[in-house]
């Protein structure tokens, strides 16, 4: 009955993780045209607002991990959780842009600081603490459809009634996966510990673990490749010839194919471990960009689709195993939001740089020389801190 109950609480929190993505984080770039015009506030400053929420909810993670480790799951999907899906939805009656711009990022940062992996992941772990493997993979099984669902449904919303309604309708949703999701986790898991170090111990001690250090510093030059890769993909299937359509269609395709990384993911951990495969999935990054150069022909826009959308999509899944490899229990949800706030800096910093590069070299061509780059310095980087751990 336990376990029944457990697979439901981590179906439960799959679908706070579809509406929580689905939500600002996809969503911004099917609305921002809608806000742009209606608010009278430019594409690139609302670019801006979109990078300072993510840094923000990166932030409030932390809080988020840390009341997730001292007094368990309840409040935050009792009463956080909801109250980021209310000011999410009443954003959308603001009609002054700086009172918008205001709410917004403290809405999208309550959002991604409650319903994102950051929390999701630690929380299915406590409540599978037997197999957490499984319940990361399923967990992140769910996340996958994020992209593929809300996407489609939000274009489709916005054309219908409206970019206002439409962040209303998604906040009234998730509003309703995070009271779902209380109510099925209810006595799941404890309430917390009591022996417990303070924030700045656990920052101090992470900081000077040279593991973690290492640990840290792969998962930022990941998240900065992953995150220039996806920002630039369109422009660089377009300068390599495909259309507008075409390149976007692929683009959809590499986020649904999320799932070829994800379904078979459980038996390659059990066989080869999560620390080598998430290595192999690191470096697949490499050819996988590599094919994007050369995407003006199909075949290789569906290599390009085919091996990143694999390897990036396990990666969410194999981030999570590891980390429970390797992470102090008692201070889980501190620890993974403090490593996420690294990733997440990362994923913000990826696209600027990025874009410096273009800017400076006159042509999106270099964006994935720059990928290839940060993608193979994670991957050496994460075997010299997989290396620390056993000399540890």
């Amino acid at each position: 009955m336990t376990s029944r109950r457990a697979i439901r609480a981590v179906d439960a929190l799959g679908l706070v993780t579809i509406a929580a993505y689905g939500s600002w984080f996809y969503g911004f770039g099917i609305l921002v045209g809608d806000m742009s015009r209606d608010l009278a506030v430019g594409v690139g400053s609302l670019g801006i607002l979109f990078g300072v929420t993510t840094l923000v909810g990166g932030l409030i993670a932390i809080a988020i991990g840390r009341t997730l480790d001292r007094h368990g799951p309840r409040r935050i999907l009792v009463l956080f959780g909801p109250l980021s899906a209310v000011l999410y939805g009443a954003v959308s009656f603001v009609e002054s842009a700086e009172t918008f711009c205001l709410l917004y990022v403290t809405a999208g940062g309550l959002v991604s600081g409650t319903g994102f992996y950051s929390f999701t992941q630690p929380l299915v772990i406590k409540i599978r603490p037997d197999d957490p493997m499984r319940a990361v993979t399923r967990l992140t099984i769910w996340g996958a459809l994020a992209s593929p669902v809300a996407i489609p449904l939000t274009e489709f919303l916005r054309r219908s009634v409206g970019w206002r309604a439409t962040m209303q309708f998604s906040g009234l949703v998730l509003l309703a996966t995070f009271l779902i999701a209380a109510t099925v986790t209810r006595e799941l898991v404890a309430t917390g510990h009591r022996h417990h170090s303070s924030l700045h111990e656990i920052v101090r001690v992470s900081a000077t673990s040279h593991f973690l250090r290492m640990y840290a510093a792969s998962l930022f030059l990941s998240s900065m490749s992953i995150s220039s890769l996806l920002v630039f993909q369109v422009p660089t299937m377009r300068w390599a010839g495909l259309s507008a359509a075409t390149a976007a269609s692929f683009a959809g395709a590499r986020g649904f194919l999320q799932l070829l990384g994800r379904l078979p993911l459980l038996p390659i951990v059990m066989r080869f471990g999560p620390w080598r495969v998430q290595r192999a999935c690191r470096w697949a990054i490499v050819p996988g960009t590599i094919a994007l150069w050369f995407s003006g022909s199909l075949v290789f826009a569906t290599i390009y689709a085919v091996v990143i959308g694999a390897s990036a999509g396990a990666l969410s899944a194999l981030d999570g195993m590891v980390n429970r490899d390797v992470l102090p229990i008692e201070n889980f949800g501190t620890t993974v939001a403090l490593l996420g706030f690294v990733a997440t800096v990362g994923s913000a910093l990826g696209p600027m740089v990025a874009g410096v590069v273009v800017q400076f070299s006159g042509s999106v061509a270099f964006a994935p020389g720059l990928v290839v780059f940060l993608a193979t310095a994670a991957a050496l980087v994460q075997r010299a801190a997989q290396s620390a751990r056993l000399r540890s």
